[in-house]
């Protein structure tokens, strides 16, 4: 299988998975806040919305199988509880625009994370300290 170290001292590029993942899980976060800005119910501090901000800033951080594979596992756990959750039938039938549309953008960011995350996760190598 071929690799790519995908970030060297001074280089700032990523590759298009790493771009696509980081994409996904901002996408995610502004799609839960989104949400409660037209009247979802979440809690005080949503887990759906910190958790891919952290999950981003450590892919910024330091780009490798471990990051990668985070915002993978980030996107399978928060993708099952979306799908499992009745919430989210119920923001889709509401009737609201704001929630139906954030919520759709919230299953595409979580489906987009999933696919991104694993190709991400299969190009990258962990990087020598």
């Amino acid at each position: 299988m071929e690799t790519e170290n995908i970030t060297r001292a001074g280089d700032t590029t990523r590759s298009p998975a790493v771009a696509a993942t980081l994409a996904a899980l901002l996408l995610l976060a502004v799609s839960i806040v989104v949400q409660i800005a037209a009247g979802a119910d979440y809690p005080t501090v949503p887990p759906g919305l910190v958790i891919p901000l952290v999950a981003a800033g450590l892919l910024l951080w330091r780009t490798n199988r471990w990051t990668t594979g985070l915002a993978l596992a980030i996107g399978v756990f928060i993708g099952t509880g979306a799908f499992l959750t009745p919430d989210t039938g119920d923001h889709l039938s509401s009737g609201d625009t704001l929630l139906i549309v954030s919520t759709v953008a919230e299953l595409v960011a979580l489906a987009g994370l999933v696919v991104a995350g694993a190709m991400a996760t299969l190009r990258t190598r962990a990087r020598a300290r």
